[in-house]
């Protein structure tokens, strides 16, 4: 049994949606470091994203960024990123639908136990499902 680590963050808006996406998974990789958790797994509907982690070259504009990233995961066993459709990351995005209206980016993290295939809040019995991304 995993547990799975969901927040919140805002922040002023980013030059652009990839950027605040960016943003995010610097932002929830430097958390899950500072909790000595050593095996990650994130999911976005930013494909991307998942392109700019495995072809960094591709992406100049983000070179900056994405060695952050490589140097963070050196912290890690297990680093995944994979992609997930739109439809299964409901929560994430309406929260970033939400915040940009307001003009803020939000990114959307908590802590729950995986029970089968209801993920469980930890300390609390209501139920929840989310992604980390918008």
């Amino acid at each position: 049994m995993g547990s799975e680590h969901f927040g919140l963050w805002a922040c002023n808006r980013s030059l652009s949606a990839l950027h605040a996406e960016m943003e995010g998974l610097l932002w929830a990789t430097s958390c899950m470091r500072d909790m000595r958790i050593t095996s990650i797994r994130f999911e976005t509907d930013c494909s991307d994203l998942v392109d700019m982690t495995t072809n960094p070259m591709d992406w100049p504009t983000f070179t900056g960024e994405i060695e952050v990233i490589q140097r963070l995961q050196e912290y890690f066993e297990d680093v995944r990123l994979s992609h997930i459709p739109r439809s299964k990351n409901g929560r994430a995005d309406a929260l970033a639908k939400e915040a940009r209206s307001r003009g803020y980016i939000f990114f959307h993290i908590d802590q729950t136990r995986t029970d089968g295939d209801a993920p469980q809040r930890i300390g609390s019995s209501a139920t929840t499902s989310s992604s980390l991304f918008g």
